[in-house]
């Protein structure tokens, strides 16, 4: 009886790890990402919308950082999760002031050398557009996800997404993108199409980034009232 027992027991736990296994495996999504031109873009953040986002965040998030080199943010554009830190140290010779009015997060580091004493916390998911008070050239973008499992498409446009369930919508954005930068486009992944076997075929409208005279440039408003 106690053999009949133990084997039972046995079955038993095999079953429960390889159902584990089925229940984690990942669902694959390979786009290619083009302008209206039908040019590859790289950068393009693709996030999956899922009905509960509290099963994809880690407990736990690594110190990100973008640098000042060259009077240009170093990278100029990073994708992070909701709830990470970003410290902005400044490797040039000469002070920055950075900040942003973003929806998503309102900061300003003001004029300084080195490194603040502190990271800054983002704590709500969307885009966030850096400027420098000082020198107008600069703009870096800060993309904070829902969850870990947003990516970026390469240089051929090429971007995979591996989650561990169905997804039916996906948020999609670019930095040159034709609508305002803080926007993040909705797609229903159903209504993409395979065309050229290199994946589901996403297109952004996108626009040359024009000479600003100002930060407040990049959002198309008028802050001096």
């Amino acid at each position: 009886m106690t053999r009949i027992k133990l084997e039972h027991i046995y079955i038993i736990c095999i079953l429960s790890i390889l159902s584990l296994t089925t229940a984690k495996a990942d669902t694959t999504y390979q786009f290619h990402v083009t302008n209206q031109e039908g040019v590859p873009l790289s950068d393009v953040v693709i996030e999956p919308i899922f009905q509960s986002t509290s099963t994809t965040q880690n407990s736990i998030h690594k110190l990100a950082s973008i640098d000042q080199i060259d009077k240009q943010f170093k990278p100029r554009q990073i994708v992070i999760q909701k709830g990470q830190l970003v410290e902005f140290p400044n490797s040039d010779n000469i002070r920055h002031h950075v900040y942003s009015f973003s929806k998503a997060h309102v900061f300003e580091l003001k004029l300084y050398a080195n490194k603040p004493k502190s990271p800054i916390l983002f704590e709500h998911a969307g885009v966030v557009v850096l400027g420098c008070n000082i020198h107008d050239s600069m703009i870096g973008y800060i993309y904070v996800a829902d969850s870990n499992d947003a990516v970026q498409s390469d240089a051929s446009g090429q971007a995979t997404l591996s989650v561990e369930s169905n997804v039916s919508q996906i948020r999609v954005w670019h930095s040159n993108q034709a609508v305002s930068a803080e926007i993040q486009n909705i797609i229903d992944i159903n209504s993409l199409t395979n065309a050229n076997d290199k994946g589901l075929e996403i297109t952004i409208e996108t626009i040359k980034p024009a000479a600003r005279n100002s930060f407040e440039d990049v959002f198309d408003v008028d802050l001096s009232n």
